[in-house]
């Protein structure tokens, strides 16, 4: 009940945040959510594996570090944009202004809860907290499996495919994190402390 009502705060706190600008920059910060999302999805595994090199005490928790670090990077440097070229506004008819405001507000809202959903799937959460492959996150409405679905077809197909890289191409990326936990819960507690430092000399 607590993880779905958070995920119910992200959609509405982000909602409310993209609509209040204005319905052309709503729009642009729609576009900045949906393409920060996007690659960071695509892009965190080679970024985690390469932070794993000088942060190896850390490994469990530098999937979802990296997802969200690379989420928070991408979607400042586009809002920045954003507001960059909109700050001359463009007048609209205000019920158009209105609806789209809403309406766009909660695309992006709904895009963030999607994308937070996803994220805790690569998180070191004791068992039960995450719902397992038979069941589903806020009330039925699976963010994260849709989130999935737009990634593994986004990656196949449209502007965000790689060739021959799609992403989860095994369609088992929920099964995977779920038995590494599993694993994870079974061994002995990692030791997350940082190396000692060398001897003074």
């Amino acid at each position: 009940m607590i993880l779905n009502l958070a995920l119910v705060a992200i959609l509405l706190i982000v909602s409310f945040a993209v609509g209040r600008g204005g319905l052309l920059q709503a729009m642009g910060m729609f576009f900045a959510v949906l393409v920060a999302a996007s690659l960071a999805s695509a892009w965190y595994e080679p970024f985690a594996a390469y932070l794993e090199k000088s942060l190896e005490p850390y490994r469990y928790f530098l999937d979802i570090a990296a997802l969200w670090f690379l989420f928070a990077v991408i979607v400042v440097l586009f809002g920045a944009m954003v507001q960059f070229l909109t700050k001359r506004p463009v007048a609209f008819p205000k019920p158009v202004e209105l609806a789209g405001c809403i309406l766009v507000g909660l695309m992006a809202g709904w895009t963030v809860t999607e994308f937070a959903a996803f994220t805790l799937h690569t998180a070191p959460l004791r068992a039960g907290i995450i719902p397992s492959a038979g069941s589903s996150m806020l009330f039925g409405l699976k963010p994260d499996r849709c989130w999935l679905w737009w990634m593994r077809g986004s990656s196949r197909n449209g502007p965000f495919a790689i060739a021959g890289k799609p992403f989860d191409p095994t369609d088992d990326f929920v099964e995977r994190y779920a038995a590494k936990w599993k694993q994870l819960s079974a061994d002995p507690v990692p030791d997350v402390q940082p190396p000692a430092p060398p001897p003074a000399q």
